[in-house]
């Protein structure tokens, strides 16, 4: 496969280190091609699904002529299709996610954009399709559903060449992208989840009312979670550009308190949408967190 693009996100060592990991739903999916997924739709393949009564004009020799004999009624047998998977993935690229609270660390959106990078080219090696999607308070940028080696190059290089902007509405968006999607899909949200956590709710329910498996991403920077600061320091909003001059230690235990308090209602408001929610530090890279997490995927 052709690397260009990949590579400006991922290192050699990094899609090697890729090598064996899959991307798959939790749950029933659609499609129209064939694939490795279970899919919704009944038509012809070996793994019966269930029995419909005969209609003038179905095909005759989907006829059940064992059911025919018991009961004096036609039946059709109707079989579980195998079908691709769409994967959906959408990035927060609002201005929160520029943060770092180190120069060597990358920034949020980075982070982001190197996982959603590796988990499309795990899509695309397994000839899925793979869609792309980057929002601040509006959709910036859309790449629709493709697969193979050129999607995978516009892709990357689009999340390569975006930088965070503007302010964040992340439960907005999100109810737009989850009107438009027709079909169920593996959709996965790559955020710093810096916003109304009610309304993100309402937001993720929205997706799951429409029965699509949703992965959260909660990509957070180590200072952020640590609070490390020690002397006075000017904080700068990314968002709005205000300032507030503080000392850190009369701060630091309420900081942290709250901050602990911020991720376990993360937790329980996916927990109650059986929406499947990943903590990341962005000091954590890409493929071990993938490695982590779809191991534990697949063993659900």
């Amino acid at each position: 496969m052709n690397m260009d693009g990949i590579s400006r996100l991922l290192t050699p060592a990094e899609i090697t280190r890729l090598t064996g990991l899959s991307v798959g739903s939790r749950f029933t999916v659609e499609g129209a091609l064939q694939g490795a997924h279970r899919s919704l739709l009944k038509g012809f393949s070996l793994e019966f699904a269930d029995y419909r009564q005969y209609a003038p004009g179905d095909d005759l020799r989907r006829l059940d002529w064992r059911v025919l004999g018991r009961t004096d009624k036609l039946y059709l047998r109707q079989h579980e299709q195998e079908c691709n998977l769409r994967v959906h993935l959408l990035v927060d690229a609002s201005r929160s996610m520029a943060y770092t609270g180190d120069p060597n660390r990358p920034t949020k959106y980075r982070h982001a954009a190197r996982l959603a990078a590796a988990l499309a080219y795990l899509t695309v090696l397994q000839q899925d399709s793979v869609a792309l999607t980057l929002f601040d308070t509006r959709i910036r940028h859309q790449i629709p559903l493709g697969g193979g080696a050129e999607h995978l190059r516009i892709l990357a290089n689009r999340l390569a060449d975006t930088e965070p902007a503007a302010a964040t509405d992340i439960p907005q968006t999100l109810h737009g992208i989850a009107g438009s999607l027709r079909r169920r899909a593996l959709v996965v949200i790559f955020s710093d989840l810096l916003d109304n956590l009610e309304t993100l709710r309402h937001a993720l329910a929205h997706f799951r009312r429409r029965h699509h498996d949703v992965i959260v991403y909660h990509l957070l920077d180590p200072a952020e979670r640590e609070f490390p600061f020690r002397d006075d320091v000017a904080f700068e909003d990314l968002e709005t550009g205000a300032t507030l001059a503080v000392d850190p230690r009369e701060l630091r235990t309420a900081y942290l308190a709250r901050m602990a308090l911020f991720l376990k209602e993360c937790r329980a408001l996916t927990a109650a949408l059986n929406v499947d929610y990943q903590s990341v530090a962005t000091d954590t890279p890409p493929e071990t967190t993938l490695r982590r997490h779809l191991a534990s995927r697949r063993r659900r």
